[in-house]
């Protein structure tokens, strides 16, 4: 009897209790902030050239050893993290084109390198990007990336990011950019041939995804599920509370 009586009162408390917690779930979805897009960054990629195709970087510049006869670019692009194949150099990837001309040295290599500062609609207020380099480097052989880099351009860095070759972009190192402003210059990119999509996350000129990063998603929908799921509560409360 007294078991009987306690299950009762269980009951009673759950389906009292439940209106309750279908009210905090339907506020709960109306509150929760709806994702933001793909965060897009402005900063120098990095790339490499083969065959006459510029691929991104799988790896960062202190980290890649060119090898003699290696192509080596630079770009300054607004990408989000997913990465377009239309931010690479527009310069063609030849080595022959721009070593050609370059002896071999015993001790040295040979590495092709282009600086692509971007266009002016990406530029930072008040700010112009300086010309195309495209030129021959010679260093030892176990120079890495970012050596090959810095033996034509002084190069600014902060915590590991590259924010500045050759004195441009001044007064920032690789910030968010309202996707407002990335749509236009999306769709004025031209996709280099036989460049794949870059991935900025294998890259160490680009900033790591901070905790808590905004993604994508359509909150309408959850809105949805969390409405039908809420009626549905709704639903097996009543029928408990008429059994």
């Amino acid at each position: 009897m007294a078991g009987s009586t306690r299950r009762g009162r269980s009951r009673r408390l759950a389906a009292s209790t439940l209106p309750i917690a279908l009210l905090f779930t339907v506020a709960g979805a109306l509150a929760w902030p709806a994702p933001a897009e793909a965060s897009a960054y402005r900063y120098w990629t990095y790339w490499q050239g083969a065959a006459g195709a510029w691929s991104f970087a799988s790896a960062g510049p202190a980290a890649t050893i060119p090898a003699d006869g290696s192509i080596e670019g630079w770009r300054f692009a607004v990408t989000t993290q997913a990465g377009r194949a239309g931010d690479a150099p527009s310069a063609a990837a030849s080595f022959d084109g721009i070593c050609g001309a370059t002896p071999t040295r015993e001790g040295s290599k040979r590495v092709a390198l282009v600086i692509d500062s971007g266009t002016a609609g990406i530029a930072p207020q008040g700010q112009t990007p300086p010309a195309l380099v495209s030129t021959c480097v010679v260093v030892p052989s176990d120079a890495t990336g970012y050596q090959v880099l810095r033996a034509v351009a002084t190069v600014r860095t902060d915590g590991g990011l590259i924010c500045g070759v050759a004195d441009y972009p001044t007064g920032e190192c690789a910030p968010v950019i309202d996707e407002a402003v990335v749509a236009p210059v999306a769709t004025a990119a031209t996709d280099t041939a036989g460049s794949p999509a870059p991935d900025p996350t294998t890259q160490a000129a680009m900033p790591a995804a901070a905790d808590g990063a905004p993604g994508s998603g359509t909150p309408w929908l959850t809105l949805a599920v969390a409405v039908v799921a809420a009626g549905v509560a709704l639903l097996l409360w009543r029928r408990r509370r008429d059994a």
